[in-house]
């Protein structure tokens, strides 16, 4: 259990360091983190928007929860 713990942790700090960079660029952007995909979409589509972002995706993370990003 530890394990999946340290490679989630893992997996969430490489994430924040590839967003920073997604930010840098202006393709996508890393906007949160939900326990379940129907919460995650529903913040995607209705979550407030920057005009660059027109799109969004939910993502599965190691530790099954869904991670959306916003992409332009």
């Amino acid at each position: 259990m530890k394990f999946k713990t340290v490679l989630a942790a893992g997996a969430l700090a490489l994430g924040v360091v590839a967003s920073g960079s997604a930010i840098a660029h202006a393709d996508e952007v890393y906007y949160g983190n939900y326990g379940t995909l129907a919460a995650c979409e529903a913040d995607g589509a209705n979550g407030p928007a920057h005009p660059d972002w027109t799109n969004y995706q939910c993502r599965e993370a190691v530790d099954g929860t869904w991670n959306l990003y916003l992409q332009g």
